[in-house]
């Protein structure tokens, strides 16, 4: 085997190695070590934009149906079938709108300044519609990641809802959506920036670079 070809051997096998750390956003109810986020109580209703946090910056598509939607509400919330928020849970975020017949979907976005692994929050919506429910998220380019359509039901109760979110393995995550049926959030929960690839790719790639070095040495010695 020459020089040559266990050089690029040596090339594709990193390249393998690095593909199969790599991982598509993944669904999850929980997010362990994120940090949450507490939106202000300022009872804000319109489109935005709203900033807060750590570089996030919240806005809605909804500028018209009962004034718009909510940011940094703490009053009544209802969700019909899937019960109501009385305030009890803290400030919240609500889209305070679905499509109809006569309506175009909306949709409440969460922006991030610096792309994080992960994001997620305390969800609940109005259940019953024709119409999904959705979440998802995007990357710095706008390019959908990966979405999820809700259906869980409550059974009616005060401040009842569900934690659902999406993690990375790398920090790709700029926006965060959901979309239609009245969903509202609270408790919004993010993970940071955590590239760092498993001991043993890391274990390969020196290996590779090694060898990398060494036939480079001995093809110059020749």
């Amino acid at each position: 085997m020459t020089v040559g070809t266990r050089v690029k051997l040596l090339l594709l096998a990193i390249v393998i190695a690095f593909s199969a750390t790599s991982a598509q956003a993944t669904l999850v109810t929980s997010l362990p070590g994120g940090t949450a986020i507490p939106m202000p109580a300022i009872e804000y209703f319109g489109p935005g934009p709203q900033s807060f946090g750590p570089g996030i910056t919240w806005s809605s598509t909804n500028s018209s149906n009962q004034g718009g939607s909510v940011f940094g509400y703490t009053g009544g919330y209802g969700f019909s079938g899937n019960g109501s928020w009385t305030g009890g849970l803290g400030p919240m975020a609500g889209l305070n709108d679905s499509k109809d017949a006569y309506d175009v979907t909306d949709t409440m976005t969460f922006a991030f300044s610096t792309p994080i692994a992960g994001v997620g929050g305390f969800i609940n919506y109005v259940p019953g519609s024709n119409n999904p429910t959705v979440i998802s998220v995007y990357d710095s380019s706008n390019t959908l990641i990966e979405n999820s359509t809700l259906t869980f039901s409550t059974g009616g109760g005060d401040n009842t809802g569900s934690f659902y979110g999406f993690l990375e393995d790398s920090p790709n995550i700029s926006y965060f959506t959901l979309t239609d049926n009245y969903i509202g959030i609270t408790e919004l929960t993010t993970s940071g920036p955590s590239a760092v690839p498993e001991p043993a790719t890391m274990l390969l790639l020196g290996s590779g670079l090694l060898g990398l070095g060494v036939y480079t040495r001995r093809r110059f010695i020749k």
